[in-house]
């Protein structure tokens, strides 16, 4: 017997993007297939060929050998969808350092961190969006500074100019290497140089 307080589902609907899944109380979910790798690798046909469980508790992929629990997949839709819209805030060519830290010792080990019962290696969406949001400011903040530095110096051309200021932002070390090139890039796009 189910718990009345559990989401129970009654049907799912599938196409190519995604799947829908409908609960008894009517609050209906639009679930991507890039969130469970193993469901985006099926094919079409093994994705359609689901189920959902007699009590509603759970899905059933019967070629795949695949089971989701509707509460746990509940539990997990709001952070799932959050960590989804931060990643989309954030351009393409931001980098997201994902190279574990290494840990020293007799026998080679990864630095991983557990999150929401996930593993994670490198930076969380949230954590990439902050770096992200701090490296954008920064670069805003930094145009008028770049423009006036130019100024002063109008012998300098404007890779000069950038060096300066690249120089300036790694003597305050807020960012990392690969955030500071970014930065710099980024920097050049705002100023058209």
């Amino acid at each position: 017997m189910t718990n009345p307080e559990e989401p129970t589902a009654i049907s799912i609907d599938v196409n190519e993007r995604d799947f829908i899944l409908l609960l008894k109380d009517g609050r209906e979910f639009r679930i991507p297939w890039r969130w469970f790798p193993r469901l985006l690798a099926a094919t079409p046909d093994q994705r359609n060929d689901v189920r959902v469980s007699a009590s509603g508790a759970e899905l059933h992929w019967d070629q795949l050998h695949e089971n989701i629990r509707v509460s746990g997949l509940m539990r997990d839709y709001e952070p799932l969808l959050l960590e989804e819209t931060l990643s989309l805030q954030v351009p393409n060519d931001f980098p997201w350092e994902t190279t574990p830290a290494s840990l020293a010792g007799a026998q080679p080990k990864l630095a991983v961190r557990s999150i929401g019962g996930r593993f994670v290696v490198g930076l969380t969406a949230a954590e990439r969006f902050e770096r992200w949001d701090m490296c954008e400011d920064l670069a805003q903040q930094l145009v008028p500074k770049t423009l006036k530095d130019a100024a002063k110096y109008p012998e300098n051309s404007r890779e000069v100019t950038l060096r300066r200021m690249k120089r300036a932002i790694e003597g305050k070390q807020w960012t990392s290497v690969v955030e500071t090139d970014w930065l710099l890039e980024r920097l050049r796009t705002l100023l058209n140089w």
